[in-house]
C-alpha cells in the first residue's frame, strides 16, 4: 500500500516538474519582452546617448566622451578634429558624443570604468593624456606617444 502511495506522490511531483519547465518556456517564448538598449554602430554621434545607453556600454568595457561646444569657437574646430581622429584610432572602444550648445566654455567629459575627468577649455595634449590615463585597453597611439 505505501509502495503505491510513493509511487503516486513521485509521479506527481514529476508532473510538476515537468509542468514548470513547460510553463516557464511559454512564459519566456510569449511573455512581455524587454526593451532592448539600442546601441548605435557608428563611433561619433551628434547627440548624447541615454543613461540606459551608457549604463550597458561602460561595463563592456567602452570609454564615452561628451564634447560641448559652441558653434562660435574656433579652436573648438580643432580639437573636435582630434577627439575624432582619436575615437577612429582607439580600436572602437570609445564613442564621441559632440554637443553643440548656444553659449558657455567648451568641455570634455571622457568616462569609463577606469574613472572619469572633465576639462574645461581643453588642450590637444591635455585631451591625449587625459583619454590614455582612462580608457580601458590603451590602443598603440598612447604606448607610442609616453615613450
Amino acid at each position: 500500500m505505501t509502495s503505491k502511495k510513493n509511487k503516486t506522490i513521485a509521479f506527481i511531483f514529476v508532473l510538476l516538474m515537468f509542468g514548470s519547465t513547460f510553463t516557464y518556456a511559454l512564459i519566456n517564448m510569449f511573455g512581455e519582452k524587454k526593451d532592448e538598449v539600442k546601441i548605435p554602430q557608428e563611433k561619433i554621434l551628434n547627440y548624447e546617448l541615454n543613461d540606459q545607453q551608457k549604463g550597458y556600454l561602460l561595463p563592456k568595457g567602452y570609454t564615452l566622451i561628451v564634447y560641448s561646444f559652441t558653434t562660435g569657437c574656433l579652436d573648438c574646430i580643432n580639437v573636435k578634429k582630434d577627439l575624432e581622429r582619436i575615437t577612429q584610432n582607439s580600436d572602437g572602444q570609445i564613442y564621441l558624443q559632440e554637443i553643440v550648445k548656444n553659449e558657455g566654455i567648451s568641455m570634455v567629459s571622457i568616462i569609463s570604468l577606469n574613472g572619469g575627468k572633465t576639462i574645461n577649455n581643453p588642450t590637444n595634449q591635455e585631451l591625449e593624456n587625459t583619454i590614455c590615463d582612462v580608457l580601458i585597453q590603451r590602443p598603440l597611439w598612447c604606448v607610442s606617444a609616453k615613450v
